[in-house]
């Protein structure tokens, strides 16, 4: 299976596929068109993010930071976060939990 064949956007919301779910790991490919947000309610696990292509922010209470094509960003439990892409982004999100 190849990432770049599951690319797929709607300007509507964001297209998430499953690529592994078990009992404690679930990863997703993420696609977000411009504009979009995601990943604000899944506080209740770890998170990894490794972007596939684009670029765009993630962000804390607190604080706000960039990202780009081949970044990774983890997020431990009970941090609120989110997702936002500034340019079309891909992205696989691997949730973990305890």
């Amino acid at each position: 299976m190849k990432l770049d064949d599951m690319i797929e956007f709607s300007t509507e919301k964001t297209i998430s596929k499953i690529l592994h779910e078990s009992e404690k790991v679930k990863s997703i490919f993420l696609c977000m068109n411009e504009g979009q947000a995601d990943l604000q309610e899944s506080v209740d696990c770890k998170i990894a993010i490794l972007v596939h292509s684009g670029c765009g922010s993630v962000s804390t209470n607190e604080e706000e930071h960039e990202i780009a094509e081949k970044d990774l960003v983890l997020f431990e439990k009970d941090e609120p976060r989110t997702l936002k892409a500034k340019t079309k982004l891909t992205a696989v999100v691997t949730f973990i939990k305890k």
